[in-house]
């Protein structure tokens, strides 16, 4: 399952359409819950949840999308304890993902007025939009106008204008090599300079790991290194173990205008991380 990362973060995912489920979560981080009325041409507020074994929410999401495919992303907060876990970002790749492969969103818009919330989203493909691109619908929506000096932000599908990876991140949907210790759903973090490309990424028993290419032709050579934990059942007493590799993977366009990594195995097999 492609909630794999999250599970085994010892987190379980949950929906909600009710506000008042993440009410006491968001009012700890400083956040209004939105608690209008419905508007016309807009689907009621949904959120996703990151909750404990114990009941409580850790983290959540929310969004609400209008009829032309303009979504507004809203309600990200992350409980102080589980702060720099990786869950937020992880919650918010997650909803994302699955929101546009199941739905023709044309694009994810926000305002933010945290540094912190600023990084993740630029890490996530989002753009700093100048407020008279912000399309009526989504500028009128209360949920947008909701930190009026907020930075307006948004991740945009449908350009198939040629771009790099700078400050673009992808899932892991499938992955057949041997011994892989990813679970599915782990985002990958990138950055470019030039030709040169770099992701961070964790998840499931890999406590860190970076990837490392240049772009040729469309592909990308690359080597990686990751450090894993034991699991619960290893008794040799070890304290974790470096893992390495190198491969080259294929940067293929998709209808909506992201991207997919993938590499082909010799015999059978591949390694997929689609775009968010």
């Amino acid at each position: 399952m492609l909630s794999d990362h999250i599970t085994q973060m010892g987190f379980r995912l949950e929906y909600s359409d009710d506000a008042k489920t993440v009410t006491p979560l968001l009012e700890a981080c400083g956040l209004e819950p939105y608690l209008g009325d419905e508007i016309e041409g807009w689907s009621d507020p949904r959120y996703l949840l990151a909750c404990t074994r114990a009941g409580g929410v850790a983290a959540c999401v929310g969004w609400t999308i209008h009829e032309t495919g303009n979504a507004i992303v809203h309600s990200l907060g992350v409980a102080p304890s589980t702060r720099g876990s990786g869950i937020g970002g992880g919650l918010l790749a997650a909803a994302m993902g699955q929101l546009v492969d199941q739905q023709a969103v044309k694009g994810f818009w926000l305002t933010t007025s945290s540094g912190n919330a600023r990084h993740l989203f630029w890490s996530l493909g989002y753009k700093t939009i100048d407020p008279l691109d912000v399309p009526k619908e989504v500028n009128d929506h209360p949920l947008y106008q909701a930190q009026p000096n907020g930075t307006r932000m948004a991740r945009l599908y449908g350009d198939h204008a040629q771009r790099g990876l700078d400050n673009s991140a992808f899932r892991l949907i499938q992955n057949d090599t041997q011994e892989a210790t990813l679970p599915l759903g782990s985002v990958f973090y990138f950055t470019q300079t030039g030709t040169v490309v770099e992701a961070s990424y964790r998840g499931g028993l890999v406590a860190r790991g970076h990837l490392m290419g240049h772009i040729v032709e469309g592909a990308i050579p690359f080597c990686w290194h990751q450090f894993v934990v034991p699991n619960h059942d290893d008794r040799s007493g070890s304290d974790g173990r470096l893992m390495s590799g190198e491969g080259k993977i294929a940067i293929e366009l998709m209808d909506d205008g992201r991207r997919e990594l993938r590499e082909r195995f010799a015999g059978a097999g591949e390694l997929l991380l689609r775009e968010v």
